[in-house]
C-alpha cells in the first residue's frame, strides 16, 4: 500500500532519470535527438509539477502547515517558469548543438542542487499527510470489524477466537504505524514547517543569549538526513497499515467459511 501521488511521482522521476540517462550516453546523437530527449524530460517534470500542485493543494492542513504547502507551491511553479524557460530556449530556430548540450549540463545541475532536494520535500509532506489519512481510514474498519466481532459473540453461532487474535495484531500494527507516523511528522515539522512560521517578537534576541552547544555525530548525521528519515518512517508506516489491511482480508476469508 503506497500513497499514490508520491508514487507517481517516483515513477515520472524514474522516467526523467532515464531520459536524462540517454542525452549523457557516449552514443553520438544528433542536435534533433538531444532536443527530443530534452523535451521529453521537460514535458515530464511539468507534468509532475502539475501533479504535485493538485495533491498539495487539496490537502487538509492547519495553519502551520498550510505555510509551508505554500512555500512549497510557490517553489514548484517557480521551477515550472524554469522548464518553461528551457522549452523557448530549445525552440530557437538557430540554436546549435553545443548550445543544446550546454541546456542539458545547466538542467541536470539545476536538478541535482535546486530541484531535487525541494522534491523530496515537497514529496515527505505528502506521504506524511497521506499516510495518515489512510492510517484513519483503516482504523475506522478496525472499530468496525471490533463491533461485529461483539455482535457474534452475543449471537454465540460463530466461535470468533481466531477473529480476535487476528484483530488483536491488526490493531497492534495499526499503533506501530501511528507510532511510526508521529514520529515522522515531529521529525518533519521541526524541519520543513517551523521554519515558515512567523518568528515572535524578542525569540531573536532570545535565541542569541543562548550560547551554541555542540552535536553530536549522532545529531548533526540526524540533521542532515531528516528528510531520509521521514521518508523512512512513513513507508514503514504504509507497512505496518498495509499488514493489518491483510489481516482484515483473512478475517474475512475465515468468517465465509
Amino acid at each position: 500500500m503506497a500513497a499514490p501521488s508520491v508514487q507517481a511521482t517516483e515513477i515520472t522521476t524514474s522516467l526523467i532519470n532515464t531520459a536524462i540517462a540517454k542525452e549523457e550516453s557516449p552514443e553520438v546523437l544528433t542536435a534533433e535527438q538531444r532536443k527530443a530527449i530534452l523535451k521529453e524530460v521537460i514535458s515530464a517534470s511539468q507534468h509532475e509539477i502539475a501533479t504535485l500542485t493538485e495533491t498539495l493543494n487539496d490537502l487538509k492542513l492547519d495553519d502551520a502547515w498550510s505555510l509551508a504547502r505554500d512555500h512549497f507551491v510557490a517553489t514548484l511553479a517557480t521551477s515550472s517558469e524554469y522548464y518553461t524557460g528551457l522549452e523557448t530556449r530549445l525552440a530557437e530556430e538557430d540554436i546549435s548543438l553545443d548550445e543544446i548540450k550546454s541546456i542539458a549540463a545547466d538542467l541536470k545541475e539545476w536538478r541535482e542542487t535546486t530541484y531535487t532536494p525541494a522534491l523530496k520535500e515537497t514529496g515527505n509532506l505528502i506521504l506524511i499527510i497521506q499516510t495518515e489519512t489512510v492510517h484513519g481510514v483503516v482504523q475506522l474498519r478496525a472499530t468496525k470489524i471490533g463491533n461485529d466481532i461483539k455482535k457474534l459473540d452475543k449471537q454465540k453461532l460463530v466461535n470468533t477466537d481466531v477473529l480476535k487474535k487476528y484483530l488483536a495484531q491488526a490493531e497492534h500494527s495499526l499503533k506501530n504505524a501511528q507510532i511510526l507516523t508521529d514520529k515522522a511528522k515531529d521529525i518533519y515539522f521541526t524541519a520543513s514547517v517551523v521554519p515558515f512560521q512567523p518568528k515572535k517578537e524578542g525569540s531573536a534576541d532570545k535565541l542569541n543569549s543562548i550560547a551554541p552547544q555542540e552535536q553530536s555525530p549522532a545529531e548533526e548525521l540526524a540533521e542532515i538526513d531528516s528528510q531520509d528519515q521521514v521518508r523512512d518512517l512513513a513507508k514503514e508506516s504504509l507497512k505496518e497499515i498495509k499488514a493489518a489491511y491483510e489481516l482484515f482480508f483473512k478475517m474475512n476469508d475465515r468468517i465465509r467459511k
